[in-house]
């Protein structure tokens, strides 16, 4: 019982201390960046980036020479 209640009160203080940015604004930061907002990790070749909007979810950065590739081939 008091892993439940310690789990939720670290739940409460990881969703209130986002700062100043509006909720859903960290997700358009990240897609404007060319990320995709990930749950714990990136893929391989992805820097990691900020956190995103939901708790837990990271901005997935893709490399340069690999956002490169992905052109090259479209």
């Amino acid at each position: 019982m008091k892993a439940l209640f310690l789990f939720a009160v670290l739940f409460c203080l990881v969703q209130t201390n986002s700062g100043d940015i509006p909720p859903g604004i960290r997700n358009t930061i990240c897609l404007m960046q060319h990320g995709n907002c990930r749950l714990f990790f990136c893929h391989y070749g992805e820097k990691k980036g900020d956190i995103c909007s939901d708790p837990w979810n990271r901005c997935c950065i893709p490399n340069k020479e690999e956002r490169e590739n992905r052109k090259a081939t479209k």
